[in-house]
C-alpha cells in the first residue's frame, strides 16, 4: 500500500513538472475577469482573478455609490489586494477615498505626482486614516494578482505640470492573454513607454484618454497590436471623445472596438488562451464608425441593483471644471494655467461667477 502511494506521488509530481515546463498548467478554475465599469466620463476597471482582486481608478466624486455597489455587491468583494489611482484628476480618483474608507486594501500605488485639489486631499486623507501608505511604482516592476501578473510601463519620466502623462501604465498578464491600460497618458508617455524595450504587446487595449486624439499614437497602436479594445467614455460628453480620428485609426487595424457609452459595463473573461467579452446591454462589439456614436445628452450608469440605465438628468451643474484663484477663465483639469491654484467648482458655478472658458484647453462649454 505504502509503495503504490509513494507511487502515485512520483506520478503526480511528474506530471506536474511537465505541466510547467510545457505551459500546460490550467487557468480554467476561476479564469481572470476584467470588468471596465461604466461610469459615464470617466474611468474605474475591477480585475478579478481566484480571490484576488484590484481596482484601477474611482470614477468621479459622484460615482461612489455605483462603484461601491459593483464590487460589494457584484463581484462580492470586501477586499482589494490593489488601488491605483493612475493619475490625481478627478475623474479617476474621484470615488478612490470612498473606495478606501467601504472595503480593506493592501496596497495602495499613485504616480510620484501631486494636484492642489480637494479630491486629491480627500484621498491622502483616506490613506492616512486607514493606516495605508503611498507605493509609487518603478517602471519594470512586476506585481503578482493570484495566478495573473501585472508589470508597471509608466510614467516613465518627469512630466511636470502635464498630469495626464504622469498615469500609471501597466500590462496585466494571465496564462497566455493580456491587458494593456494608459489612463490618460498622451503621446510623450507613450513615446517613452515605446523607448523602455519592455513588451507592449497584448490582446486588449483600453483605449487612453476616453479615446482622446491626444493619445493612441499609432507608433502605441502598433506595438500593443491588439486585436480588441475598450474605450471608457460618457455618452454625449462635452469633450467629443472619443475622437473620430482615433477610432479611424483603431478601424483601420481592424481592431474590434467595445464603448461603455454604448453598451455599458464591459465584461472580459479569459481563462488564459481565450477571451470572450459580455455587456449590459448584450454581447457584441460596439463598432468603431461615426454612425455608431451615441448623439443623445445623456448619461448610461449603474444603478443601485447592479443594473443599468440611461440617466438623463445629466446637466452643467454636474460637469466639474477647473477654476484658479484669481482668473477670469475656467479650464479643464491639467491645464498649464493651474499651476499655482486648482479649484474644482461645478461648470454652472464658473458661469455663474462670469468666468468664461479657457481658450488653450478647451473646457466644456
Amino acid at each position: 500500500m505504502n509503495t503504490t502511494r509513494r507511487w502515485l506521488t512520483h506520478l503526480s509530481a511528474f506530471f506536474f513538472v511537465l505541466f510547467m515546463a510545457f505551459g500546460l498548467t490550467s487557468y480554467a478554475d476561476d479564469g481572470m475577469k476584467v470588468h471596465f465599469l461604466n461610469v459615464g466620463q470617466a474611468d474605474s476597471t475591477l480585475i478579478t482573478c481566484g480571490d484576488h482582486a484590484m481596482l484601477i481608478d474611482a470614477g468621479k466624486n459622484d460615482d461612489k455609490e455605483p462603484i461601491l455597489n459593483y464590487i460589494q455587491n457584484k463581484a462580492g468583494l470586501t477586499h482589494l489586494d490593489y488601488m491605483i489611482g493612475t493619475h490625481p484628476h478627478e475623474d479617476h480618483i474621484g470615488s478612490m477615498d470612498s473606495v478606501i474608507e467601504a472595503v480593506s486594501v493592501d496596497t495602495v500605488m499613485l504616480p510620484n505626482v501631486t494636484a492642489n485639489t480637494r479630491t486629491f486631499q480627500d484621498v491622502l486623507t483616506a490613506i492616512d486614516e486607514k493606516g495605508l501608505f503611498i507605493t509609487v511604482p518603478e517602471v519594470g516592476e512586476t506585481y503578482s494578482l493570484g495566478d495573473a501578473s501585472f508589470t508597471i510601463l509608466g510614467p516613465v519620466s518627469d512630466y511636470g505640470d502635464n498630469l495626464n502623462d504622469w498615469s500609471i501604465a501597466l500590462k496585466i498578464t494571465y496564462g497566455n492573454t493580456s491587458f494593456i491600460f494608459t489612463g490618460d497618458a498622451e503621446a510623450d508617455a507613450e513615446a517613452d513607454m515605446l523607448g523602455t524595450g519592455l513588451d507592449l504587446s497584448a490582446d486588449v487595449y483600453q483605449v487612453g484618454h476616453h479615446g482622446s486624439r491626444t493619445s493612441s499614437s499609432s507608433a502605441l497602436l502598433d506595438a500593443i497590436s491588439p486585436r480588441y479594445a475598450v474605450i471608457s467614455c460618457g455618452a454625449g460628453n462635452d469633450y467629443g471623445h472619443p475622437h473620430q480620428e482615433t477610432l479611424d485609426a483603431l478601424s483601420a487595424r481592424n481592431i474590434e472596438v467595445y464603448r461603455t457609452d454604448l453598451l455599458g459595463t464591459i465584461v472580459a473573461a479569459t481563462d488564459g488562451n481565450s477571451i470572450s467579452f459580455s455587456t449590459a446591454f448584450g454581447s457584441g462589439s460596439s463598432g468603431s464608425s461615426s454612425e455608431n456614436q451615441s448623439s443623445s445628452s445623456s448619461t448610461a450608469v449603474i444603478s443601485d441593483d447592479g443594473q443599468y440605465s440611461q440617466d438623463n438628468s445629466a446637466s452643467s451643474s454636474d460637469v466639474t471644471v477647473h477654476i484658479t484663484k484669481t482668473g477670469e477663465k475656467y479650464h479643464s483639469a491639467g491645464c498649464q494655467y493651474l499651476k499655482k491654484s486648482d479649484i474644482e467648482v461645478t461648470l454652472s458655478e464658473a458661469k455663474a461667477r462670469g468666468l468664461t472658458p479657457c481658450s488653450r484647453c478647451n473646457p466644456p462649454q
